[in-house]
C-alpha cells in the first residue's frame, strides 16, 4: 500500500469513527430523554437541548471532511459509496438528534400531572432506543442484515403510535379544553419519535448501498 492510499484509507476510517461517534451522541440524548421524562427533569431536558450542539458539530464536520476527500482523492467505487453514506447518515442522526431537542422542550413545558401522557412518551422511546442502537452497530459492522432488520422495529413503532393516537384523540373529545390540548401536544410530541424511526430506516438503507451498491426503499 503506497502512502497516498494508506493516508486515504486512514482518513476514510476517520470520518467513519465519527459517524459513529455521533450516532454514540444521539443515542445517549434519547437515553437521557428517558430519564427527563421519568423524573421531570427539568435540567436534564436543558441539557439535551445544550448538548445539540455537539451533535451539529460533528454533522459539520464530516460533511466538511468528507467534500474535502472527495476534491483531494477523487474516490470511486466502495470509496466513494462510503463518503457519501457517511454525510447522508450523518444528516438523518442530526435531524433524529433534533427531534429529542424538541421531545425536552416538551417536558419543559410539560405539567406534574400529566402521568398518562408523558408515559406514553417514554414508552415509544423506549421502543426507538433498540432500533437506534442496532443501527449503529450495524454500521460499525457493514452488516447488511441487521441494518434491514431495524425495519422490523419501526413497523412496531409506526402501530404503537397510531394506537396511541387513537387514544389520545378519544381522550380529547371526552375531557377538558385544557387536557384536550395537552393531548393533541403529545401527539405532536409521539410524532417526533415515528419521525426518528424513519430517519433510522433511512440509515439501513444507506448502509445497503454502503456494502452492495444497491438501492431499495424500506417501508
Amino acid at each position: 500500500m503506497t502512502n497516498t492510499r494508506k493516508h486515504f484509507s486512514d482518513e476514510l476510517e476517520e470520518l467513519n469513527n465519527r459517524v459513529e461517534a455521533m450516532g454514540q451522541e444521539v443515542l445517549e440524548s434519547y437515553k437521557r430523554l428517558v430519564i427527563a421524562c421519568e423524573d421531570n427533569d427539568i435540567d436534564l431536558a436543558h441539557h439535551i437541548m445544550d448538548h445539540d450542539k455537539i451533535v451539529n458539530g460533528l454533522e459539520e464536520s464530516i460533511n466538511v471532511d468528507a467534500y474535502l476527500l472527495i476534491a483531494k482523492q477523487c474516490p470511486v467505487a466502495s470509496d466513494l459509496r462510503q463518503i457519501i453514506s457517511a454525510v447522508k447518515i450523518s444528516n438523518d442522526l442530526e435531524r433524529i438528534a433534533d427531534y429529542s431537542v424538541n421531545i425536552a422542550k416538551y417536558i419543559i413545558k410539560t405539567k406534574n400531572d400529566n402521568d398518562q401522557f408523558v408515559s406514553r412518551v417514554v414508552a415509544l422511546t423506549n421502543l426507538f432506543i433498540p432500533m437506534l442502537k442496532d443501527i449503529i452497530k450495524a454500521f460499525k459492522s457493514r452488516d447488511v442484515e441487521a441494518a434491514l432488520k431495524v425495519s422490523e422495529i419501526d413497523e412496531k413503532i409506526d402501530t404503537t403510535y397510531k394506537k396511541y393516537v387513537k387514544e389520545f384523540i378519544k381522550l380529547a373529545r371526552a375531557k377538558t379544553d385544557e387536557e384536550a390540548e395537552e393531548a393533541m401536544r403529545v401527539i405532536l410530541v409521539l410524532k417526533q419519535i415515528e419521525r426518528a424511526g424513519d430517519h433510522v430506516t433511512n440509515i439501513a438503507e444507506n448502509i445497503v448501498y454502503m456494502v452492495n451498491a444497491k438501492r431499495l426503499e424500506l417501508d
